[in-house]
């Protein structure tokens, strides 16, 4: 599975769940993002190939999910929180089911307390290991 063909799963599986999705240096966020909710992908990084014809790459990958939040409530925010939390859960439930995924290992899920953005979003951030098979 190339590079390319991990941003077109993962650009599905943020449709199916509702978010706009764009892929890019972090740095970038802010310039880039202008709707919410948003799942925001910094580049994956190749981790390790198996095999040579045919096998297993893993990509380490960081998910950042944003919806917008500047004048919420510290209830309000939690509330976000919880319902990133299901989206990603969900999102990363459907990338494991891409033909060319063979597994989503070592998910963790953190809320962040700062946004990306100067839009003052809600954000959580995802990271996990992404194996491919090609």
């Amino acid at each position: 599975m190339n590079r390319k063909t991990i941003l077109e799963a993962f650009n599905q599986a943020a449709a199916a769940v509702g978010y706009k999705f764009y892929s890019d240096e972090e740095g970038r966020a802010p310039v880039s993002v202008k709707e919410y909710p948003t799942l925001w992908l910094a580049p994956p990084q190749f981790v390790k190939m198996e095999g040579r014809k045919h096998g297993r790459i893993t990509y380490s990958v960081t998910l950042h999910a944003m919806r917008q939040g500047a004048k919420h409530t510290a209830e309000m925010r939690n509330d976000e929180w919880a319902a990133m939390e299901e989206s990603l859960l969900e999102f990363f439930n459907l990338l494991s089911q891409h033909h060319l995924v063979a597994v989503v290992d070592k998910l963790t899920i953190r809320n962040s307390s700062m946004s990306l953005t100067a839009h003052g979003e809600v954000a959580a951030t995802a990271e996990a290991e992404v194996v491919t098979i090609f």
